[in-house]
C-alpha cells in the first residue's frame, strides 16, 4: 500500500491503574516501543489499562470529540477514559433514534451524561434523561465509592450542572429502591456503572423488559477482571433471557436488543 493513501498516524497516552511501580512500567513501555516496527510507533495508544498500536484511533480524528477531550475542565481520569466515552457517545447517537428515554445508572459527577447531551443534541429530542446515584459519602458502599463521593456537595454540584435542562431528572438514592422516585416506561439507552453486582443486576432486571427493540445498554465495568463479580451476575440474567453481552477491548460490555 502506498504511504500516500494512509491516514496520518495518531497516538495518545493517559492514566493507567493498578500500577505499583511507575518506573518499571515506564521502562517496560519504552522497551515495548523499541520492539515494534518504527512505522507503528506513531500510532501508539496507552491509557485506561489498554495498550495497543497500529490502530487508526478514529475517535482522535473526530474534531467535535477532540475539542471536548481537550477541555481544561476535564479531570485526568475523564481524559484517560476517552475511548470509553467515545463508545458511549457513538451508541447514544444510535439510540437517539430508538423509542424511549435515556438512563445513567451511577451518574457520578454527571460527566458522561453531559457529553451525551451535547453529542446527540438532546434538547431536540422528545426524551427524558434519568440520572441515578447514591451521592452519599457517609453511607456509601466502599466497592462503589469514587473520589468524587467524598465531596459532601456532590449532589448539589450535579443538580447545578443540569439545572438548565428540564428533560433531566436527578434521582438520589440506592438502586433499585430509588426507582420508586422515577423510572421510564420505555428505555432507548442505558449506561450502567455502579461498580457492584447487586445494584447492577437489579437495574438490568428493571431495564430489560422496558428496553425497546434496537435499544442499547452499555456496562462500564463488564470487561474488567477486578469487577468480574458483576460480569458473572449480569451473565446469569442475560442467559435466562437468551441474550448475550459483548465484551469490548475498552473494558465495557455492550448489548443491543434484537
Amino acid at each position: 500500500m502506498s504511504e500516500h493513501s494512509r491516514a496520518v498516524p495518531l497516538s495518545m497516552g493517559g492514566a493507567n491503574y493498578n500500577i505499583i511501580d511507575e518506573e518499571k512500567f515506564n521502562r517496560g513501555l519504552k522497551l515495548l516501543m523499541e520492539s515494534i516496527d518504527p512505522s507503528a510507533r506513531s500510532s501508539f495508544f496507552c491509557s485506561d489499562n489498554l495498550i495497543t498500536w497500529n490502530r487508526n484511533l478514529s475517535f482522535l480524528r473526530d474534531e467535535q470529540f477532540v475539542k471536548t477531550l481537550n477541555s481544561k475542565e476535564n479531570t485526568q481520569e475523564e481524559t484517560a477514559i476517552a475511548w470509553r466515552t467515545y463508545v458511549i457517545l457513538y451508541f447514544a447517537l444510535l439510540a437517539s433514534k430508538v423509542p424511549g428515554d435515556f438512563l445513567e445508572l451511577g451518574c457520578h459527577t454527571g460527566y458522561t451524561a453531559s457529553q451525551v447531551i451535547r453529542r446527540v443534541n438532546f434538547k431536540s429530542l422528545k426524551k427524558k434523561y434519568y440520572l441515578y446515584d447514591q451521592f452519599d459519602a457517609e453511607n456509601f458502599n466502599p466497592d462503589m465509592r469514587m473520589k468524587a463521593h467524598n465531596d459532601p456537595l456532590m449532589y448539589e454540584g450535579v443538580v447545578k450542572k443540569f439545572r438548565e435542562y428540564s428533560f433531566v431528572s436527578i434521582i438520589k438514592g440506592t438502586v433499585p429502591a430509588s426507582f420508586k422516585k422515577g423510572f421510564p416506561e420505555t428505555v432507548a439507552f442505558a449506561h450502567i456503572d455502579m461498580n457492584h453486582p447487586n445494584p447492577e443486576s437489579a437495574a438490568l432486571e428493571k431495564v430489560l423488559p422496558r428496553l425497546s427493540k434496537g435499544g442499547i445498554v452499555i456496562f462500564d465495568d463488564y470487561g474488567w477482571w477486578a469487577y468480574s463479580a458483576q460480569k458473572i451476575a449480569l451473565d446469569k440474567i442475560m442467559i435466562f433471557h437468551e441474550y448475550e453481552i459483548l465484551e469490548l477491548p475498552t473494558g465495557q460490555g455492550l448489548f443491543i436488543k434484537p
